[in-house]
């Protein structure tokens, strides 16, 4: 269950990985690279909804380097 703060949901690293079909490590390594645009609170990496919803509709992308 996403946490909520302020009207804001917010996807844990374990919340996207399962919903992604996908790795806990791969999520992390994905916030750092910046593919997935998050922040960490308390040392934990979170997603907004909005934030979430971009990447899966290809709203935005890293640029190659």
């Amino acid at each position: 269950m996403p946490l909520e703060v302020s009207g804001i949901k917010l996807y844990s690293v374990d919340e996207v990985a399962e919903m992604l079909k996908s790795t806990k490590p791969t999520m992390r390594a994905y916030f750092r690279e910046g593919k997935l645009i998050g922040r960490k609170i308390s040392g934990k990496w979170y997603i907004t909804e909005d934030n979430l919803k971009n990447y899966l509709s290809g709203a935005y992308s890293v640029p190659v380097k």
